[in-house]
């Protein structure tokens, strides 16, 4: 691997690594640069997973229109990448969570439809299944697709048992309290994203606890009762 592919593929996980520690100026600093550089040697592989990062750190901030623009050039450039159907996968999990926080629930089933797809044609892979699990459930949540939500959610349990992972389990425990609240099952969801909150704050993912944090602050606020509440950003 000659230097400045080095230097790109470390500033991409210096980005990954600044998010998940809830340095967000630090980290979007970092992946821009990570994409830059990509860009400049003809890396698309790497520039398409630099915006994919990007595309997750944007949303997570509410900076939507602008994460779906980075991850709609990540889509553009996965097309030539060597990793093609990883980075397509990821970008698509990414850009369905996106349209789904702004509302757009067609365009988030598309996206997942197309990372679906694209995950049974290159074999399921774990990483990848680490971001489109969770936001299968989303989608099909906000769909009222129980059966389907519950399905998805039921493979990340899996998962989660047979990796032993802290994080998986975090993952799987979030996705059941986004199922839960959205069934406005108020307690289960609380007990879920609780759960979550401490196994991200453990595992050192402080974005993921935050948004945990953010779900349940939801469910608590004066007058949401029993009634459907969509996890927020």
């Amino acid at each position: 691997m000659g230097a400045p592919r080095a230097i790109a593929l470390c500033a991409c996980f210096d980005g990954a690594l600044e998010y998940q520690a809830g340095h967000w100026e630090a980290a979007e600093a970092a992946l821009r640069e990570s994409i830059r550089l990509h860009r400049e040697i003809g890396a698309a592989s790497g520039e398409a997973l630099a915006c994919q990062r990007l595309g997750v750190l944007l949303t997570g901030r509410g900076r939507l229109d602008e994460a779906q623009t980075v991850l709609d050039e990540g889509l553009v450039v996965a097309e030539r990448a060597l990793l093609r159907a990883h980075c397509l996968t990821r970008l698509y999990a990414a850009l369905a969570r996106n349209r789904l926080v702004a509302g757009d629930l067609l365009a988030a089933d598309q996206a997942l439809a197309q990372g679906l797809a694209m995950s049974r044609r290159h074999g399921h892979c774990t990483t990848c299944n680490a971001l489109l699990l969770p936001a299968a459930v989303g989608v099909r949540a906000a769909q009222r697709d129980w059966e389907a939500a519950e399905a998805f959610c039921r493979q990340l349990d899996a998962a989660a048992v047979e990796y032993g992972s802290r994080t998986w389990q975090a993952m799987a425990r979030q996705a059941r309290g986004e199922l839960a609240a959205s069934q406005g099952q108020r307690d289960e969801a609380l007990a879920s994203y609780t759960a979550a909150q401490t196994a991200f704050s453990l595992a050192g993912n402080l974005a993921e606890a935050e948004r945990c944090l953010n779900a349940i602050t939801a469910l608590t606020r004066p007058g949401a009762g029993d009634r459907e509440v969509r996890e927020p950003t």
